[in-house]
């Protein structure tokens, strides 16, 4: 009975889909149950690395089940309260069952760095500041509107300690404080030239004696003595011609910058000049290097109103006494006089750095040899120059805070260095129908 009822059905169900394959009705098969989560109370945890907090669970648990024991170690107390360990950066999550076995709350663990720590020295240090600190993941973030770029670093630099490389600041100051930084750089240079030669032609028929030319170097004798004669057949000529230079050179350069506080500024007035650097396959690049007055600062405002000043002021010049010539390329070498320092300034305070010396001597004989090492005549055959070239640099820095006042543009009709009339020009002789400002190199106008 039992073989002949399995026919029966099966011989039925194949009478039923024929028929409806004929009345045209398709047959699916039923869609695949799709598995969810359970809807259960889910809340997130922060713990520090290598530190243990405490948690409560909202009732007593039966089992809890970690995914990564190797970020987080859980360790229960009592049947509704454990102790989270962090072991690792990074994030895990935690299943909670209760004494029926169900599920009933996953917690998401993040183990990063001590936020709550950083929280507390940063309201010790500075108690009147809002700073908040919030975790992100492997990260902290400060944020709040602070009252000066000063308490800005300082807490960046606590939060550093707590998370090295990984903390981002959000941090806003109320009022940007902006530093204008006044310099005055003065090169003072003295230099002194000698040159003294003389000229000797006898000649005659049969006899000729030539020494001598002059100046050694290539400028122009501005005294000659000369003096001609005759002695029988023999016609004699003589000339002694002497230069000498004096000079006192001031070069002033006064640039205004003007930077955030915590910001850098630079400052260069000057040139670029063509350097060769080698490239592949044996060929020879062109690189321009800077060269001039140059000037970088960076301003820190703190908390007392004082102003910290990184100043590193830089003047260079070309140098070809000491060129090299590469291929038919002259490259000139740098003469470079540098300084750097930081210090702390009151707003209009001025600080100097002077010492920045430079000294250059040189001299040169041109003789006839032997003739020229006599004790007394000797001069009559020699030709000599002296050379000596000092220069000082002095820079003058006054930093201060700016105001309003700073910011008003002055209309450009009111500002010196108007181009003249012709009028003006040709008659008067003025280059400029108003005349620059100028001070005594300590900021002071000159009337």
């Amino acid at each position: 009975m039992t073989a002949m009822s399995s026919i029966s059905r099966t011989v039925l169900s194949a009478l039923v889909g024929l028929f409806l394959a004929a009345a045209g009705v398709t047959v699916t098969p039923a869609a695949a149950q799709t598995l969810a989560s359970e809807p259960v109370m889910r809340r997130t945890i922060h713990v520090p690395r290598d530190k243990s907090l405490q948690f409560r669970l909202p009732g007593p648990a039966s089992r809890i089940v970690i995914a990564q024991p190797e970020i987080a170690k859980v360790t229960a107390t009592s049947e509704s309260s454990f102790y989270v360990q962090g072991i690792e950066f990074g994030s895990t999550n935690m299943l909670v069952y209760s004494r029926r076995g169900q599920l009933s709350e996953v917690i998401d663990i993040r183990v990063g760095y001590d936020a709550e720590g950083l929280q507390q020295d940063l309201t010790a240090a500075f108690p009147s500041e809002p700073i908040r600190v919030r975790n992100l993941g492997e990260v902290l973030m400060l944020t709040g509107e602070i009252s000066n770029s000063g308490v800005q670093g300082s807490a960046e630099k606590i939060a550093e300690k707590y998370a090295p490389e990984a903390v981002i600041s959000r941090l806003t100051i109320q009022n940007s404080q902006q530093v204008i930084l006044e310099v005055r750089i003065l090169e003072a240079s003295r230099s002194a030239l000698q040159d003294m030669g003389i000229n000797i032609s006898a000649i005659s028929d049969n006899f000729a004696l030539i020494t001598g030319q002059g100046l050694v170097g290539a400028n122009s004798p501005h005294g000659l003595v000369a003096g001609r004669g005759t002695i029988g057949g023999l016609n004699l000529e003589g000339q002694l011609v002497a230069l000498e230079e004096k000079g006192a050179l001031r070069t002033l350069a006064r640039p205004n910058l003007v930077a955030i506080s915590g910001q850098k500024a630079s400052f260069l007035a000057g040139g670029e000049f063509p350097f060769p650097v080698p490239a592949d396959l044996g060929k020879v690049a062109i690189e321009f290097r800077p060269y001039g007055v140059k000037l970088n600062f960076t301003p820190n405002v703190q908390d007392n109103g004082w102003i910290r000043l990184n100043v590193e002021p830089e003047v260079s010049q070309l140098d070809f006494n000491n060129s090299l010539t590469i291929n038919g390329l002259v490259i000139p070498a740098l003469t470079v006089r540098r300084a750097a320092t930081t210090l702390e300034l009151r707003p209009g305070d001025t600080f100097a750095m002077a010492g920045l010396f430079q000294h250059n001597y040189e001299n040169g004989v041109q003789q006839l040899p032997g003739l020229g090492n006599l004790p007394v005549l000797g001069a009559l055959f020699r030709s000599a120059r002296w050379k000596r070239a000092e220069s000082e640099l002095l820079i003058l820095v006054t930093p201060r805070l700016s105001t309003p006042a700073d910011r008003q543009v002055k209309a450009v009709d009111s500002l010196p260095g108007k181009e003249p009339s012709a009028k003006d020009l040709f008659l008067n002789g003025a280059a400029l129908d108003k005349s620059l400002p100028r001070d005594d190199g300590k900021g002071a106008p000159v009337k």
